[in-house]
């Protein structure tokens, strides 16, 4: 019984094993790194003759000896091969020297398929997308077999064989006797002039200083009679296919004399987002080949920590699929790079613009700040990425100052909560479900006043309000607030503030029960909200309180951008917390802009709360409008960038600080803006 239970633990804890592998691991084998290497210019024309005595060809470094084709692990070729290259504006020049004890050659009719014989080939890629790329062989007589590929085999491939290289100089020497096995040779030499304009497309030049090229190298080498083929190369693609451009070395065009400096190399792309892609370019392969169909989502990937620990910080995956086709990239703001990959493994690197992002402040007006204060103040902000801000207030002078420097001036006024309202519309305050009006028994603290957005004339009141206030002198936009009804259940860390547990909704905190609102949902549902046994329950009673909020706001949003003005709110975290805390779908509005308050002191939360609610408002937001996470500056003082990184790398289109920073925070703010690669949008 104990090593039954053994054996099932053990089958239980393999299978589990697989299940997790990575795809790095997966396919770990055509995922190794291509090799490099860096080509000179020749400081002196070269005679093509296999004999490599000019001194540029001495001078030229060789490559790594070749390798079986399958990489790690298997046999070491028994026979040494080498190459080299040189360019200069008209040819790449190609040699290779292989190690022969018994030259042969028995093929003697160009374009025939030359690795029947013992051969030594060549694959270009300029361009380095994998389509449309070159082959050329020869064997020891010196006969070409030299072809075009519209793409690799493994994606449906066509060779044109009616493609000679023209211009194309070639040589073969011998060190030893062609087709004599009595005796022992030693080897031959291949030399190469591959002319530039024979693979320039589309008026190009391909042969440029600081361009790569992919590039590989294969021997074919038949150790007997019947085969099988050995198959030795430069760089290994991973299996016997010597036809997938992605594992070829990288040639990269040094614009140095050969002999005059040592360049390191370096590869073109970024290495760990390259391989992660074409593992899941693989996966796609293998996907398709077992279900005829292509995985539609990222999140079909099921990657692993390890498939996504080499990605730079910020990199996006994005996957494009139908049945038939897909379209998958990795996007690398900080490079300001992507990099694509199609269904025919066509790929390309595209440049992409810096990542604009605006940062805010919201900031109460200090009356004992001087004016050149405020303009220092001001001028440190825009200096550290700040691109805006929000006062709560107006003061002329103040405004003028702030846009002087740079910066947008908004307005940030409450919408709901309206104490001057008291004694002149005492009626459009909201009531409790104990039917007590905020009016004279508000919520929580003294100033919540909260309108009831139900009432004739409140939603035409604020509307009004936003356009007199949208209109002043140096105002860029209005900014809403307490959008909103009262709390019908605070943040969590507040609650011991005022001494209760809101583990349900209260009824204290439970509005709108007006005379108002309930004849107007007792007409659309034929119910009155105060016999609703379990009102936080009733679906019904909810929207009609969340369509009601959206009502005003959307009066306000016309009159306001009507009229030109751009119009933003403070919002609380996710749509989801907003509608169940507050009565707020601020999910369905149509303003500019968000400031999701996620104070996540106020939720007993860390930073990685921060990103879980900022890709909910964005995901909510769908591109209609620009998210910018609030952020309670106390609260991410300990784990600022943590905090930024959460922001940023989950969409939001920048931040906005309420409580601070202080200079010292403002310049690290700075630096991590530069750090990141981001542009600040004026």
């Amino acid at each position: 019984m104990k090593k039954q239970v053994f054996l099932a633990a053990m089958a239980l804890l393999v299978s589990l094993s697989g299940a997790a592998q990575n795809l790095l691991a997966k396919y770990e084998r055509t995922l190794t790194l291509p090799l490099g290497y860096v080509c000179y210019r020749t400081a002196e024309p070269l005679k093509i003759d296999g004999k490599l005595k000019e001194a540029s060809w001495q001078k030229a470094e060789s490559t790594t000896p070749f390798v079986d084709i399958s990489g790690k692990g298997f046999a070491k070729p028994i026979y040494n091969t080498q190459a080299k290259m040189l360019w200069d504006d008209t040819y790449l020049y190609v040699a290779a020297t292989l190690q022969e004890p018994d030259i042969k050659a028995r093929l003697t009719q160009r374009d025939t398929i030359i690795y029947h014989d013992n051969d030594f080939e060549v694959f270009l890629d300029p361009d380095g997308d994998g389509h449309q790329y070159y082959e050329i062989e020869t064997n020891a007589r010196g006969v070409i077999f030299d072809l075009m590929l519209d793409r690799p085999y493994r994606s449906g491939g066509n060779f044109l064989v009616q493609w000679d290289c023209p211009g194309l100089k070639t040589a073969i020497y011998c060190d030893g006797t062609l087709n004599k096995s009595k005796d022992t040779d030693r080897q031959w030499i291949v030399e190469m002039a591959i002319p530039r304009a024979a693979l320039t497309k589309n008026f190009t030049n391909p042969l440029q200083a600081g361009n790569y090229w992919r590039v590989n190298f294969s021997r074919v080498q038949w150790l007997k009679a019947g085969g099988p083929e050995e198959n030795w190369v430069w760089s290994p693609t991973g299996k016997v296919d010597m036809h997938m451009p992605d594992r070829w070395g990288f040639v990269y065009f040094s614009n140095h004399t050969v002999g005059s400096t040592q360049e390191a190399f370096a590869y073109p792309y970024n290495m760990a987002a390259y391989q992660l892609l074409w593992a899941m370019f693989y996966t796609q392969q293998d996907q398709y080949a077992k279900e005829k169909n292509y995985l539609r989502a990222k999140e079909n990937f099921f990657f692993t920590e390890a498939d996504l620990k080499g990605l730079p910080q910020g990199a996006e995956i994005s996957v494009e699929a139908t049945s038939n086709t897909y379209l998958m990239s990795i996007t690398l703001p900080q490079e300001k790079v992507r990099y694509v990959i199609n269904q025919e493994g066509r790929f390309s690197k595209e440049s992409i613009p810096a990542r604009q992002v605006k940062n805010w402040l919201w900031t109460r007006i200090n009356k004992n700040k001087s004016d050149k204060e405020y303009q220092q103040w001001f001028a440190l902000l825009k200096e550290c990425g700040i691109s805006g801000v929000m006062f709560e207030g107006y003061d002329e002078k103040l405004y003028r100052l702030c846009k002087e420097a740079g910066l947008e001036a908004h307005y940030w006024k409450w919408t709901m909560n309206r104490s001057e309202l008291l004694k002149v519309h005492p009626d459009w305050f909201a009531v409790n479900r104990n039917g007590e009006s905020s009016f004279d028994k508000p919520a929580y603290v003294d100033y919540y006043r909260f309108l009831c957005p139900n009432h004739e004339g409140v939603a035409q009141y604020l509307a009004e309000d936003y356009v007199k206030e949208a209109n002043k002198p140096y105002v860029d936009g209005v900014h809403l607030d307490y959008v909103r009804f009262p709390d019908v259940v605070l943040p969590v860390s507040l609650w011991k503030n005022y001494g209760i547990e809101q583990t349900s909704e209260l009824p204290q905190y439970d509005y709108c029960y007006c005379e108002v609102c309930r004849a107007k949902f007792k007409k659309i549902t034929g119910q009155d909200p105060l016999d609703l046994k379990y009102p936080m329950e009733s679906q019904s009673w909810i929207n009609f309180r969340l369509d009601a909020i959206t009502g005003v706001v959307d009066q306000i949003t016309k009159a306001v951008k009507g009229d030109g003005k751009n119009i933003s709110a403070a919002v609380f975290p996710g749509p989801s917390m907003a509608r169940k805390m507050v009565r707020q779908d601020w999910g369905n509005w149509s303003l500019d802009a968000y400031f999701p308050m996620i104070y996540n002191g106020f939720y007993n939360e860390g930073p990685a709360w921060i990103g879980r609610s900022v890709k909910e408002s964005v995901e909510a937001v769908n591109g209609r409008a620009k998210v910018y996470a609030g952020l309670f500056f106390p609260d991410i003082k300990g784990d600022f960038e943590e905090a930024l990184d959460e922001a940023f790398d989950n969409g939001a289109s920048g931040v906005s600080f309420f409580d601070g920073p202080d200079e010292a925070y403002l310049h690290r703010l700075k630096s991590y803006l530069d750090k990141r690669g981001f542009e600040v949008k004026k």
